[in-house]
């Protein structure tokens, strides 16, 4: 049965009108970039140079290009934006279920660290082993409006997830209504996608970015709206303050078009045409001026004519010129506002970035700059958020890793054969089908595919550490082609259904619903039911695999705030490993001593003790020793120390005390796995949470007096399947009210 069948609801009736301006009878094909309305005067004046013997050997390929140009642009309804708008909304119910449930990655946990502590301090400056700024200033608004948790952080990569199959609207002039929704679905629903979504990461805030900003480009190249361009500038701009791999994406495009260029070069000759008209009409759409009619004016040798015909497009385009002036400013006005350094920068000696050290206390930032109009300091600003920033990236991103390729593609192979087994499976028929159909290969799909092929190889080649995030590069333009595979079999129900075919129907329906389930299935288990788990082949190794860490850390914030008192130390790290001689060098980067071990437990730390400063009878301090004297002066509720699994003398020791002095001993992993050698990673690290059995049964007999409990017990969010600022019963916890002081907040 034909993918084309007179039936099919994605074909355009003879007497459609052409889509969003499109001229009837010369739409611009998808197989030839060119402008939706030719120029007729460029037209012809390249007619005039085809010799009788060209007009012969191109009635052929014209008739095929008649035939390819019949259905694109494709016409679009409202029903498939329709579709699309149910897979955003439901795409959001599933990325906001049990959203904070999961405990945070390490790398979760190190950002939100950080921005809570830019909330608190007013101070920040990019530094790239955190990624880029967007994150930074988005969710420092988020946590002071709706309170930090593990919920708000991962807020907004899930709205930005959820919004993805909107993005699929834009292509709709390159994809027929069946692809379009088929997309949509990918997009709203691939457990990769899905999973990441759910992640306080800059992997689906780069690739949703990206989505509209290529869609915006897509429309502006098939209509000349300068709002689009405008739009897909702008967006691509905010992509470029979310992950430095944003790089890579023009580097692909370019491969990808390059590939679209050799195969239309090597398809030439069969259709009739010259390998110099196909190469100047394949870079036509990207000239501002009409480069057909410049090369035919240069082949009759009339230097002339050529003058005259660009003096006159400079004379008529003076707007245009002025217009990509604005896009240039745009861009640089997006990229200052993310990266410029705020409240003067981190200032501590030999930390890398600009202000240094003899700016301390100056108050050098963006919105000073702005507020006393200092144009000196403005101007270093600028500088600083172009050039430092650009020269920052370099320093930590530029050089190799060294990383063995095969290890590295093997694993991202893996996690698209467990997560994304129906886009993979469903590009591969799609890329084949649209090269090889009546109409040939629509440039859009054989760009995404090549482009995806392509990531699938680089990938491995370009990452430092092997993770599943890594797979959503690759998973989205691979969605495309999977759309069009995908909706072949949409099509073939719908016209076996319209032929009264019940075999085809049938057919068609076990297809669909084994491609449901094989959506369905890997999404609930490895996004919902194995979140944590060490067989989850999505989730990267730094995920601690105990499930049951949460509940204990809802235990050490209540201990907590019942045991009360600024003075007082309600949480103590013990040992070699978390120690730090003095824990204000953790207050800004690069933080000393333990952190880095701890770096995880620090965000909740930090969390627990910003929630108490709304609260006048709660306080939430924390201290690190290395000695059992200090344990035995200050007597802290709550002790946090290195399991057996590594640095066993320290390990030993705090236990043996903990439980001869009446602690509740609860050993969590700190990596995925309790064994990474095989991994090349060494053994795990388990770490210990003592609790004073006092303390917590004084607690939770405290949550079980009403009156008590309505000042004393923490907020309940993370424990609630949605709960963007859920407290518990009778605590209001109110925003920030401001910067808070940048001075230390810990006991000792």
């Amino acid at each position: 049965m034909s993918d084309e069948s007179p039936h099919s609801p994605d074909r355009p009736s003879a007497d459609a009108p052409q889509a969003d301006g499109g001229a009837s009878g010369s739409a611009e094909s998808v197989d030839e970039p060119g402008r939706p309305a030719a120029d007729e005067s460029a037209a012809a004046a390249v007619a005039d140079e085809q010799s009788p013997a060209d007009e012969s050997t191109a009635d052929g390929a014209a008739e095929q290009t008649s035939r390819r140009d019949s259905l694109v642009p494709f016409a679009s309804t409202d029903k498939a934006l329709g579709a699309l708008v149910v897979f955003a909304v439901l795409g959001l119910v599933a990325r906001l279920v049990w959203l904070g449930q999961r405990v945070a990655h390490q790398d979760e946990g190190r950002v939100a660290y950080w921005i809570l502590r830019y909330l608190e301090s007013g101070v920040w400056e990019y530094r790239p082993i955190v990624h880029g700024p967007f994150l930074f200033h988005v969710n420092k608004y988020v946590f002071q409006f709706l309170g930090p948790s593990d919920f708000t952080s991962r807020l907004v990569p899930a709205i930005l997830g959820a919004s993805m199959p909107l993005a699929a609207w834009l292509y709709r002039k390159h994809l027929r209504d069946t692809e379009v929704v088929a997309l949509g679905l990918l997009f709203a629903f691939n457990p990769v996608l899905l999973y990441y979504s759910r992640f306080m990461r800059e992997d689906i805030p780069l690739v949703v970015f990206t989505a509209f900003a290529l869609g915006f480009f897509l429309r502006y190249a098939d209509d000349r709206r300068r709002w689009h361009l405008a739009a897909g500038v702008g967006v691509f701009a905010l992509a470029m303050t979310t992950k430095e791999n944003v790089l890579l994406y023009p580097v692909c495009w370019l491969g990808a078009a390059a590939l679209l260029l050799d195969h239309r070069l090597f398809r030439a000759p069969a259709r009739g045409e010259s390998t110099l008209t196909v190469l100047v009409d394949y870079l036509d759409w990207l000239a501002p001026f009409d480069l057909r009619g410049s090369w035919a004016e240069l082949r009759r040798a009339n230097g002339g004519a050529l003058v005259d015909r660009h003096l006159g497009w400079w004379r008529g385009n003076w707007q245009s010129v002025g217009f990509a002036f604005s896009l240039v400013v745009e861009f640089v006005a997006i990229i200052v506002l993310f990266y410029a350094p705020r409240g003067g920068g981190f200032t501590e000696e030999g930390v890398a970035g600009w202000p240094g050290p003899e700016q301390a206390g100056m108050d050098i930032g963006l919105w000073h700059a702005i507020g006393t109009a200092d144009v000196g300091m403005f101007g270093a600003i600028v500088w600083e958020s172009l050039v430092g920033s650009w020269n920052e990236f370099l320093g930590t991103w530029g050089g190799g890793h060294g990383n063995p390729f095969l290890q590295f593609f093997e694993h991202y192979v893996t996690v698209m054969l467990d997560g994304a087994l129906v886009v993979l499976l469903f590009a591969i028929i799609g890329f084949i089908v649209d090269r090889y159909s009546n109409h040939g290969p629509r440039d859009f799909v054989a760009l995404c595919a090549y482009w995806g092929f392509v990531s699938i190889l680089g990938y491995p080649i370009a990452t430092d550490i092997r993770a599943g995030w890594a797979t959503t590069h690759a998973i989205f333009p691979l969605a495309i082609p999977a759309a069009v595979g995908l909706a072949i079999v949409f099509r073939w129900g719908i016209d076996a259904f319209t032929d009264d075919d019940a075999v085809g129907v049938a057919l068609s329906a076990v297809v669909v619903l084994v491609v449901l389930m094989f959506i369905a299935v890997p999404a609930g288990n490895l996004v919902y039911a194995q979140p944590q788990d060490p067989d989850n082949s999505l989730i990267q190794y730094a995920q601690s695999s105990s499930t049951d860490l949460k509940p204990t850390l809802a235990d050490v914030e209540r201990v907590g705030y019942q045991h009360g008192g600024p003075d007082e130390t309600d949480v103590m790290f013990y040992g070699n490993k978390y120690y730090v001689s003095n824990e204000s060098e953790n207050l800004q980067p690069h933080a000393g001593g333990g952190y880095f071990e701890r770096r995880t437990l620090m965000w909740y730390m930090e969390m627990y003790q910003h929630r108490a400063l709304d609260d006048p009878d709660a306080a939430f301090n924390w201290d690190s020793t290395l000695s059992l004297s200090t344990l035995n002066e200050t007597q802290p509720p709550v002790i946090i120390a290195i399991g057996n699994g590594n640095n066993s003398q320290d390990a030993e020791e705090i236990h043996d005390w903990a439980l001869e002095n009446g602690y509740e001993a609860r050993e969590f992993q700190r990596f995925l796995t309790t064994n990474r050698t095989d991994e090349g990673y060494g053994p795990g690290t388990p770490f210990m949470i003592y609790i004073d059995e006092s303390a917590l049964n004084e607690s939770a007999s405290d949550s079980a007096d009403p009156d008590r409990s309505a000042s004393l017990a923490p907020p309940s969010s993370d424990l609630t399947a949605i709960e963007p600022a859920a407290v518990a019963p009778g605590r209001t916890v109110e925003p920030v009210r401001g910067p808070v002081a940048a001075g230390p907040r810990f006991a000792g």
